[in-house]
């Protein structure tokens, strides 16, 4: 019975604080810059028996076509992939983050075959053979993912929190990761 008591005292304990957490916003980690308009309806004079209708201007946000997805470099990338903790705890997470900053960069830069090769080649130069090894393992990784997001985008929603939509309409172009795939796995 004293556990019991022991365990509804911690959760009400603890409902409390969050409660008061969320109440000043502070686990959202945002302030608030403006002040709220507070509006008072009715014209009864009595306070006491009227309560005052308060209202805050609804949050606007912004319009998914219209927000930029920041583009990682192409080494920033192969870097990721050559550190990528294959078989630990949250590792699927980290490899649908990587496999989106790739798709990402398919889709969303303006790269060449040439410029692609050329900063493949000088990424390869500074690894040792043993790390060109663990590199090529992790990408195939990480194209297991990759193709993953590409047939079926939704797979994001369950892996990643906050992120924007790689392309306006949805859809990925499987041709210009497979072109850039080529050239990263040589």
């Amino acid at each position: 019975m004293k556990k019991a008591f022991k365990l509804i005292a911690t959760v009400t304990a603890f409902a409390a604080i969050i409660s008061t957490f969320c109440a000043c916003d502070l686990l959202s980690g945002e302030e608030e810059t403006t002040a709220a308009p507070i509006v008072v309806s009715g014209n009864n004079t009595t306070p006491s028996t009227q309560k005052p209708d308060l209202t805050r201007p609804e949050p606007t946000e912004p319009s998914s076509s219209t927000e930029k997805v920041e583009i990682d470099s192409l080494d920033t990338i192969l870097n990721n992939i050559k550190d990528y903790p294959i078989g630990t705890a949250g590792s699927i997470t980290k490899a649908y983050q990587i496999s989106y900053k790739l798709l990402n960069f398919t889709e969303n830069s303006d790269f060449t075959a040439n410029e692609a090769q050329q900063d493949y080649k000088n990424f390869t130069a500074s690894l040792s053979e043993k790390e060109k090894v663990v590199y090529l393992e992790n990408l195939s990784e990480i194209d297991y993912y990759a193709r993953k997001i590409i047939e079926d985008p939704s797979t994001l929603d369950q892996h990643l929190d906050n992120y924007a939509p790689l392309s306006e309409d949805g859809t990925l172009t499987l041709a210009n990761y497979e072109a850039l795939y080529v050239i990263i796995s040589k």
